[in-house]
């Protein structure tokens, strides 16, 4: 019982008690009383010392007694909360538990000045299985074991389409990487070549398939471990530059890499049975160019023209270039 009254005091302080608000022993008993437990002055007074002798920051002062610090400060946990809220891959329902949790670290006075300084939930996506697909292929990544996954795709009405009739994907997991408030899995798909990446989101029942991965030095030209920095900063492109309106006219095959770059929210509507056009808000910069033209005749941007001459340049450019003979190897 004596234990148990001591975690109790312990929560009560944690709880109740900083710099700014101070419980002396009488409001203590009073607060163990409300929870069930009755005992002295001198049993707070001991129970205070021997948590403050085990490591907590417990200040006593001749007001009374309040927790100093804790594992996070007000400013490390309002970090944390943003970052939950912003990341559109946590969902709204995992968005308000870990929130939760997070404020649990703080007095119930943090927390109250938290309420409306934390509400910032951006674009949300549903998938509920989310953590238990980091879980699971953080397990395969550990384990250096191959894991297998089900993948869903978003179709032209913003449906989640099984992909591949539901024949499962089988992958060498190698890292998982959080870029443009997407989350990604690294990894090379069984039989091929190369690394691929695929949204932690679209993601569903992943299982550890207990075969040992292929080495990331045998399927593509990186050693281990994964220069996950090197592959994000070429495979999954960023943008910098003033913020423009941009139509484009695209493959239909495109929509869900649309998608992933620019948001799902993004307005889309059919161009004929094999296109779509699709209006962004991206920068229309140097990287924007670069990003349309990797797909060829494939990405058509219809405006703002000054971006359509810059890319129609871009081309002008390349087909000069092939035009000529061969530059000499050496």
């Amino acid at each position: 019982m004596m234990k148990v009254r001591m975690l109790v005091l312990l929560d009560i302080l944690s709880e109740l008690t900083d710099e700014e608000h101070i419980l002396n022993s009488q409001a203590l008993l009073q607060e163990l009383s409300k929870r069930g437990y009755q005992t002295d002055r001198r049993s707070v007074y001991r129970d205070v010392e021997a948590l403050a002798e085990y490591g907590f920051d417990v200040v006593t002062t001749s007001k009374g007694f309040f927790m100093r610090s804790r594992k996070f400060t007000l400013a490390e946990i309002m970090l944390l909360i943003s970052a939950v809220q912003a990341a559109p891959f946590i969902t709204d329902i995992k968005t308000d538990a870990l929130t939760v949790k997070l404020k649990s670290f703080l007095s119930v006075y943090h927390r109250e000045g938290l309420r409306n300084a934390s509400n910032i939930h951006g674009r949300k996506f549903t998938n509920e299985e989310v953590y238990r697909t980091i879980e699971m292929i953080n397990l395969g990544i550990a384990d250096r074991s191959k894991v297998s996954f089900v993948y869903y795709k978003r179709n032209i009405n913003k449906n989640d389409v099984l992909q591949r009739r539901g024949k499962r994907y089988i992958v060498s997991p190698y890292a998982m990487v959080w870029v443009r408030d997407r989350y990604y899995l690294v990894c090379n798909k069984d039989g091929k070549e190369g690394l691929a990446h695929y949204r932690l989101d679209r993601i569903r029942d992943v299982r550890n398939e207990k075969i040992p991965i292929t080495p990331v030095d045998r399927v593509s030209e990186y050693t281990e471990p994964l220069d996950v920095n090197d592959y994000a900063s070429k495979h999954l492109n960023m943008f910098s530059g003033d913020i423009e309106r941009i139509w484009l006219r695209c493959d239909m095959s495109l929509l869900n890499e649309l998608f992933d770059v620019f948001g799902e929210d993004i307005p889309v509507k059919n161009s004929g049975p094999d296109h779509f056009i699709a209006r962004v808000e991206s920068a229309a910069g140097e990287g924007f160019v670069n990003w349309a033209c990797s797909y060829g005749g494939r990405v058509e941007v219809i405006d703002p023209p000054e971006l359509r001459e810059a890319i129609r340049a871009r081309y002008a450019e390349g087909a000069e270039l092939y035009s000529r003979e061969p530059s000499p190897k050496n």
